[in-house]
């Protein structure tokens, strides 16, 4: 005789039961029993609660710490270029120059002036203190001395403009050599040497999309990725986050360093950066990157997805009640490829019907239960011939 469940013996027990007041009752009540319909053997599933980890994933492009254009800061012809695309470099290393041969030729012409002038203020100085005590001795008349502080202070001030026009075309010359604003690598080089060049024109324009050569810091670089803004309330500045970069080949851990204040009312995102240490260079601004940013864990109520039938708002499982099937509405979301998570409808510990006859059964179809994780094979009412 094949082994039967607790359940099973106890639903074959009522059954026989059954049998044995029909044959008491008369011929017709009997047909009527032949006629019921066979209980369907199902296996069970329970509502389980766990804790999950549920990333949120973002698309977007990684990015350098800064980014700049050079362009030069003097009108003129770009002499020389010292830097590669590809060559890293030091803050305030020279990266090119604008020709100087002028600049240097009106310092020289600007020095004399400023001798010139040093040495008229001088003497005008010394005519005015001779004047003055003239006047106090009363050997020199009024309009002398007026005229003696107005020489002096019109030498001087010749003087001071001389000197500012020498400091003036001196910090051109300086500004002739342009340098690096900080560490970083050229990223591109967008004129040749001998091109001129304008400071208006250094940013971008006529001569060129983007001045002379352009630099990036990238020993820190972040990614910047969309996220729906549905799941602006599960993270913050500081929450866990991984960074994927396919062209790499590998994953990055990190955590969120700003979230844009500002939703994109087309897409319906918001920008998310994640910032990435990358002091060997070995990630690559432009790249694409997808990131994978981590709420804190929450406890969820799952079946698996077969136990749940119908489709989107009128979803439902089967439960059994008193050998019965009876169809209850629930609300589900997915889990994973085997999983749902129960919003509504179920609670802990509930059982449901599941297994092969699933697709089949009808609501107040006579059912016979297995255990969980009981093979319905185990159940059966039937004796061996």
């Amino acid at each position: 005789m094949m082994v039967m469940s607790t359940r099973a013996f106890l639903l074959s027990a009522a059954a026989l039961a059954v049998a044995l007041s029909a044959c008491g009752d008369g011929g017709g009540d009997a047909a009527s029993l032949e006629t019921a319909p066979d209980p369907v053997i199902m296996a069970s599933s329970v509502v389980e609660k766990i804790s999950i980890e549920q990333p949120i994933v973002g698309t977007g492009t990684m990015a350098p710490l800064q980014s700049t254009d050079l362009g030069p800061r003097v009108d003129g012809i770009i002499e020389e270029i010292f830097v590669r695309v590809g060559q890293r470099v030091s803050k305030d290393e020279p990266l090119f120059s604008t020709r100087d041969t002028e600049l240097k030729l009106k310092v020289s012409e600007l020095e004399n002036e400023l001798k010139l002038a040093s040495a008229t203020a001088k003497q005008a100085s010394r005519d005015f203190n001779r004047i003055s005590k003239l006047h106090k001795r009363g050997n020199a008349s009024a309009g002398a001395l007026d005229k003696s502080r107005a020489a002096h202070e019109s030498a001087q001030a010749r003087f001071g403009i001389a000197e500012a026009k020498l400091g003036q075309i001196k910090q051109a010359l300086e500004d002739a050599i342009v340098k690096a604003p900080f560490d970083g690598v050229i990223t591109a080089r967008n004129v040749h040497e001998g091109t001129f060049m304008a400071t208006r024109m250094g940013g971008g324009g006529m001569m060129g999309p983007s001045g002379v050569v352009q630099i990036m810091e990238i020993h820190i670089v972040a990614a910047i990725v969309d996220v729906p803004e549905v799941h602006l309330s599960k993270f913050e500045v500081g929450t866990r986050a991984k960074v994927i970069i396919d062209g790499l080949n590998d994953e990055f851990e990190s955590e969120i360093h700003r979230i844009n204040d500002f939703i994109d009312p087309v897409k319906r995102t918001i920008e998310v950066r994640i910032g990435i240490a990358n002091d060997d260079y070995r990630i690559k601004p432009g790249s694409f990157a997808r990131a994978l940013i981590y709420p804190p864990a929450r406890e969820v109520l799952t079946l698996p997805r077969g136990a749940v039938l119908g489709f989107e708002e009128q979803r439902y499982v089967f439960v059994e009640e008193n050998g019965i099937a009876k169809r209850r509405p629930v609300r589900t979301t997915q889990l994973d490829a085997e999983r749902v998570v129960v919003l509504e409808g179920l609670s802990q510990g509930a059982e449901v019907l599941s297994g092969p006859g699933l697709r089949t059964l009808v609501e107040d179809d006579p059912v016979i239960v297995s255990a969980p994780g009981e093979p319905i094979a185990a159940v059966t009412t039937d004796e061996p011939a």
